[in-house]
């Protein structure tokens, strides 16, 4: 669709795509990688050849490339422990010798950092970056099973080095990798000296691109802070997988393409040049799960393990709702912070049953071990919305709208009490002209002092 309506840059990218082809020609004889070691030789240790194959392209699979030999010993004492052994523990102390210093240096604050060499243990302290990636599609196809796989692995911080540290970008790629890694915890474009400039201010559709899906990004920080306090707290991950959220399901395994943020976001970024259209699947429908167009909130009209097509304009990417779920955000600012002090807004994307639940944690967003914390469980049902609060964090933000997709009637009025209060509502308005979505504004004086200062219902009538 972009070289209609923008010639000169799909002449460019067309250009850049060739220059890239010339830079990492396909390879006239594919390397064929020969068995591994299957069996251990009795009495033998072969630390370079293990009784197990990677795909390294190396003569049997051999582990020394680019590195001290395996069999090298460390001054360790009695133990004489091998490199083979000691390899990837180098990183995560490494790492937690950054996370302690960090401390010293500034007393009750979070350390923040990023590894390349990570092991089991170290998301306790580091996030993970993936190493040089090159300025191709398929190197931003692999990045999210990479994202997944570490989100697992108990190090949800994770980023690569999007639109590709080696090799030259060109627009389109650029701008579909920046709309993927908008999604990514760590969001970096990164690429090396010797390499032409891809900043996404670059190109003007990468730009526009780039605003829209951070604009999506920041709103959606309060739903992502909130993951990773599970994270912290009970080991759930922030990406997942889409048989990580229905596991019932054994197809999801082939799907490498989608995945989920959280339990409420659907994400279907395009991974090829020149698409006019990208495939993509909604999980649960055989089960009755709803899926709402997050730009929309129009329910997804789909059948069961249909592969649907959907239409991804180049500054577009298609991101769904999942019924059943309350999503909390905040009007998107120029950093975090500025962010943070923006009035709350939620959506609600009912389940068939006209249900939804969700919630949101906060505290103050620097201090290693907050002096208060706040708790908000959010439900619907009923045709009422209820915010039910723990905890003594106060960040005096109002509520400005509430969003409801899947509304089966159209309310007249609505009513908000706070702490069992009644509040002046006078300025709510209330619009249905979308036909099931329901918008309510003009919240934020019923709310002022703060949305979640004490437990909050809004009912419709």
């Amino acid at each position: 669709m972009f070289n209609i309506t923008n010639a000169t840059e799909a002449a460019s990218a067309s250009s850049a795509m060739m220059s890239q082809s010339i830079m990492y020609p396909t390879p006239s004889v594919t390397p064929t990688p020969t068995v591994g070691r299957t069996l251990a030789t009795p009495g033998v240790r072969n630390l370079t050849y293990p009784p197990y194959a990677i795909n390294n392209f190396l003569p049997g699979h051999s582990l020394q490339k680019q590195v001290i030999s395996p069999d090298a010993t460390h001054n360790d004492g009695p133990y004489n422990s091998t490199e083979y052994e000691l390899h990837n523990l180098y990183g995560h102390t490494s790492g937690n010798a950054t996370y302690n210093a960090l401390k010293a240096v500034f007393p009750g604050k979070r350390p923040f950092f990023i590894n390349r060499s990570t092991f089991s243990g170290s998301g306790n302290f580091s996030g993970h970056w993936g190493g040089d990636t090159n300025s191709m599609w398929g190197n931003m196809y692999f990045g999210i099973s990479q994202a997944l796989q570490f989100s697992i692995a108990g190090i949800p911080y994770f980023g690569v080095e999007t639109c590709g540290f080696n090799g030259n970008a060109d627009m389109e790629l650029c701008t579909r990798w920046m709309q993927l890694s908008a999604w990514f915890p760590l969001y970096r474009n990164h690429n090396n000296r010797n390499t032409i400039a891809q900043e996404a201010y670059r190109w003007s559709t990468t730009a526009e691109a780039t605003r829209r899906i951070m604009n999506i990004r920041y709103s959606l920080l309060p739903y992502t802070y909130t993951l990773f306090h599970r994270a912290n707290v009970a080991g759930e991950t922030v990406l997942r997988a889409l048989p990580w959220e229905f596991p019932n399901d054994p197809s999801l395994k082939a799907v490498e393409t989608q995945f989920m943020s959280g339990p409420a976001l659907l994400v279907t970024p395009v991974l090829a040049p020149l698409a006019t259209s990208v495939q993509g699947v909604f999980p649960g429908i055989a089960d009755g799960t709803l899926w709402y167009d997050f730009y929309t909130l129009q329910k997804v009209s789909v059948a069961a393990g249909e592969n649907k097509t959907l239409d991804p304009p180049l500054v577009h990417q298609p991101i769904h709702v999942r019924g059943g779920y309350i999503v909390p955000m905040q009007k998107a600012g120029n950093t975090t912070k500025t962010s943070r002090l923006s009035p709350w807004s939620l959506i609600v994307a009912l389940d068939g049953n006209g249900k939804a639940g969700g919630e949101l944690y906060l505290d103050d967003g620097i201090s290693l071990v907050p002096n208060a914390t706040k708790n908000v469980e959010f439900s619907f049902a009923n045709n009422t919305l209820r915010a039910r609060v723990s905890g003594d964090y106060q960040d005096g933000i109002s509520l400005a709208n509430i969003t409801i997709a899947g509304i089966k009637w159209k309310p007249q009025r609505v009513s908000l009490d706070s702490g069992g209060e009644s509040c002046n509502i006078q300025q709510a308005t209330l619009s249905c002209e979308d036909g099931d979505v329901l918008r309510i504004t003009g919240l934020e004086q019923a709310t002022h002092g703060g949305a979640w200062r004490s437990c909050l219902t809004v009912k419709l009538h």
